[in-house]
């Protein structure tokens, strides 16, 4: 199993890195950097960086950046990437229980990491827990910057179920395959949603297999987010609804289904 799992997590970050390429978050979180007071060459820290989507536009716009994450397969796409950029440290370590190190201008944690935590213990005790490793990480006066799905009515939006294929190709080792989505299912009383899904995969000398997961995920409320800002001691400061200067209604609009904060420590 140990060559499949390598085979596995290799082939999904490479084809991870070559779909997921959106920019516009990116582009969004920098404005609101560069909007900000204060030396232009912030030092951020970056949550779960992966592939570098996020931390390599950071690093170019002159920040210095450190990222870590704990799948060194999508780290080292990071690292691939981030060749010739002086500027951009990178390390591996857990989101809930590593160090993630202090005295950071800017702690970003975004490309819906917050939603997709994956964790051991309770699932809404482990996103408390980030955003309080956050703040811990964070200089006095600095800011952590979040950005994840927020929507008015969870349950309209996670309780399908149909198959659907989110990610598929070929890596630079010649797998080939796909990921197969079944759908999930949400309890409005919990906040959890769960699903199925699988990766089906051919290597290059023709071996087929498939590789199942079960997943959870905790879909936290406004009340939840913001009641954790406070108790680290974080103040949310601006919030922009769907990625606009439009602020994160309270409570939510049948139109809101992405929030961003800016709160300063």
């Amino acid at each position: 199993m140990g060559s499949r799992d390598f085979i596995a997590k290799h082939w999904y970050a490479y084809i991870y890195e070559q779909q997921e390429y959106q920019t516009g978050d990116a582009e969004f979180l920098l404005h609101i950097l560069r909007a900000q007071p204060g030396d232009a060459l912030f030092h951020i820290l970056e949550v779960a960086c992966g592939c570098g989507r996020l931390a390599v536009p950071f690093a170019k716009a002159e920040y210095a950046v450190t990222g870590f994450d704990a799948d060194e397969y999508m780290l080292l796409r990071c690292y691939a990437r981030a060749r010739g950029l002086e500027n951009l440290r990178l390390f591996v370590a857990d989101a809930v229980q590593g160090d993630w190190g202090r005295d950071y201008d800017v702690v970003v944690i975004g490309g819906n990491f917050l939603i997709n935590i994956e964790s051991n213990k309770d699932y809404a005790e482990a996103q408390e827990a980030v955003i309080r490793n956050a703040a811990s990480a964070l200089r006095p006066g600095g800011f952590l910057l979040m950005d994840f799905d927020m929507h008015y009515d969870p349950a309209a939006f996670f309780n399908r179920l149909d198959e659907s294929s989110y990610f598929q190709g070929t890596d630079d080792f010649g797998t080939s395959g796909r990921t197969v989505s079944y759908g999930s299912v949400y309890d409005s009383t919990t906040r959890m949603c769960a699903g199925a899904t699988h990766w089906e995969l051919t290597t290059n000398g023709g071996e087929h297999f498939v590789i199942s997961k079960l997943w959870h995920k905790h879909i936290p409320s406004q009340e939840h987010v913001w009641s954790w800002c406070a108790k680290a001691g974080l103040t949310i400061e601006k919030t922009y609804k769907n990625y606009t200067q439009e602020p994160v209604p309270k409570p939510l609009d049948e139109t809101t289904h992405r929030a961003t904060l800016l709160a300063k420590k």
